[in-house]
Formats: structure tokens, sequence, C-alpha cells
């Protein structure tokens, strides 16, 4: 595919305000590819950046293109790229860590303190995304997609990844009786992962009535109101003696309290969503119920796992994805993102 010397990009100058640019196409380098984007999702950081012009602690320094989940075409391949070529499909592992420190060589490169993100401003100057019309990639963080594989499903599988990345976590959850507390995107995608994964019973809590239906749909047993007095008592009729397993999804100080009261004595919690610093959480309960409480941060490993999850039916993810806008509606796509209107996941194609 020949390329062109401009292309379009949305650029993030502040809260609200993404705009269309035009900025010069990039040159494979050694060890690069330039991609075609084909499809994006709008990642929950992402509305973040959007709606507040941060996330969290990290402020922009100035302007740039936000986006992380995404797949796309190869049509440009630097030198020394073996493996790849012009016209194949590709999606892409959004975390480049530095390959040299201890917790890169011992496979843990989700927490190297140099990883850098694509599309975020956890870095200065921030490092850009992928809501542009080509993206320049390192040749190892792209994942060639077999053949009828949806570009839509490639954007979808850095998400996947972190709901598998969690259940490996939890050391496993064949047989188990599974709590999610928090169906967002990341909790509905542990739902459907730990079911493939052969989990004997999953029930999600989550305050919004679309999302417990959504979970229903989606092959939970049951479904609980976190706000509800009875919520307690009604867990104990999926799961007498507690969950085997709980995953917080909901970055909720209620629902991490309820994932320690709900999960049974020997169990294991695992983290997922982001707390506030400072919640207070029933620590002799942890204790005297011999809890594991293991955090899960991004993912590593798992990438081509869930590649052959998907591919090979096994993981049917087409329901996840509530709409697809063109490229050009990047900004309808992000007010539909951040209504939090029955909306899962929101992507855009091109």
């Amino acid at each position: 595919m020949k390329t062109k010397n401009t292309m379009r990009a949305f650029v993030l100058h502040g809260a609200k305000d993404l705009k269309l640019e035009q900025r010069p196409v990039p040159v494979a380098g050694p060890g690069e590819v330039l991609l075609k984007l084909r499809a994006a999702g709008i990642c929950g950081s992402d509305v973040h950046y959007y709606t507040h012009g941060r996330c969290g602690n990290f402020v922009p320094t100035r302007p740039f293109i936000l986006g992380h989940e995404f797949s796309g075409e190869v049509v440009q391949l630097g030198d020394r790229v073996n493996g790849l070529a012009v016209g194949q499909a590709v999606a892409v592992d959004p975390s480049r860590p530095c390959s040299r420190c201890k917790l890169c060589r011992s496979g843990r490169y989700n927490l190297c303190p140099q990883m850098v993100y694509f599309g975020s401003a956890s870095v200065i100057p921030p490092s850009e995304g992928c809501f542009s019309d080509y993206v320049l990639v390192p040749a190892g963080n792209c994942a060639p997609l077999p053949d009828g594989f949806k570009y839509s499903w490639g954007a979808l599988l850095e998400p996947l990844s972190v709901a598998a990345h969690a259940i490996h976590r939890s050391g496993g959850v064949a047989g188990k009786r599974v709590l999610i507390t928090g169906g967002g995107t990341i909790g509905q995608m542990i739902l459907k992962v730990a079911l493939t994964y052969g989990a004997s019973c999953v029930v999600v809590s989550d305050p919004m009535p679309h999302a417990r239906e959504f979970a229903l749909k989606s092959g939970a047993i049951g479904v609980l109101d976190p706000m509800a007095d009875t919520m307690p008592a009604e867990a104990t009729n999926w799961a007498p003696g507690g969950f085997d397993t709980a995953f917080e999804a909901a970055g909720a100080a209620v629902a991490a309290n309820q994932a320690i009261q709900l999960a049974a004595t020997g169990g294991t919690i695992v983290q997922v969503g982001t707390l506030e610093d400072g919640v207070a959480l029933p620590m002799n309960r942890l204790l005297t119920k011999e809890l594991q409480y293991v955090a899960s941060w991004r993912f590593a490993n798992v990438f081509q796992e869930v590649i052959q999850l998907v591919s090979s039916g096994r993981l049917n993810v087409e329901p996840l994805i509530t709409r697809i806008y063109p490229f050009e509606k990047l900004n309808e796509a992000f007010i539909q993102a951040s209504s939090g209107n029955g909306v899962l996941k929101v992507q855009i194609s091109n």
C-alpha cells in the first residue's frame, strides 16, 4: 500500500478538546513497522484523559494522541524486521518495557519501572497513541492475526489480556465459584474468560441494572446489587460458605470490602480495579480467614493465549462491542464512551 505524506490524527489539547489535525506520516526505522490503523477501542483511561484532561496523576505536558487498544495492516517494514509482511493484519501489544531490568528479565515486564504505553502521559513528553491514520510500532509488539480474525476483535485483545492475566494471578478458576465485583468492561471480560477457563459458577455484582443484565446474558449464574441490604444473604444462594475466588474490578472501597466479606475462608481475592489511596479494609477478617489478596496490574505473557481463545471460538467477543464509529467521528465515539449509559466497548474503524 502506498502511503501519503500526511495523515489525520486526533490530538488531545485538554479536557473535551480533541482536534482532528494533519500530521506527517512516520517512517519505519530499524526494528519498526508502520501500520494503517484499522480498528481501535476507547479505554477507560482514554475517557479520563478526554473528560478531565488528565488521568489520575498523569498530566500531559503537551497535546498528544490518545489510544492504545488497536489493530492494523502492515504498510511498511523497517530494516531488521523479520516475520512480518506488508499487507499482514496484526494486533498491537501496547506495552513497551525496557527489557533489561530484573522484572523484565524474570518475565514480569508489566511491572517494568521504565514502562512506556501507547497514548499515555505517564512519561514526559507523553507517548503518542493510535488515533491516527498510521501508527509507528516496534515490530516485536505486533502479533499477526489468523485468517478470518476481525480487526475489531484485534482491538479487544489488550483489555482481554488484562482479564486473562487476572485469572492467572488467581491461580486458576477451573471448578471454582467466582465473584466479580464491578460489571464494567474489564469485569465483563473477566466473566467471559473465567467461564472459558472452567469456573463452576460466576456471580457479578454491580449497582447498574444494564451491567447486571449483560452479565446474565454472558453466562453469569446470578447477579447482585452491592447497594442492597440483602446483598450478602443473596450471595449465599450461589456460594454457601463463600466464593473460592473474587475479582475486585470496580475499584471501589465498598466492593473491596464486600469481596473480603463474601470470599470463602482460605479463598483468593484479586484486586484488578484501581482503588483510591487510603482505602480502609477489614484486615483482621482477611487475616482470620487466611485469604490470599493479590494484585493484578495490566498483563504479561498472555497476548498470544488470548488470540488463540478468540480464534478457536472458545471466547465470543462480538457482544462486548457496543458500537463502532468511523474514524472521523471519534469525538462522537468519546461522547458515547464517557456517557456510562449501557456502554461496554466503543470502537472506531478506519
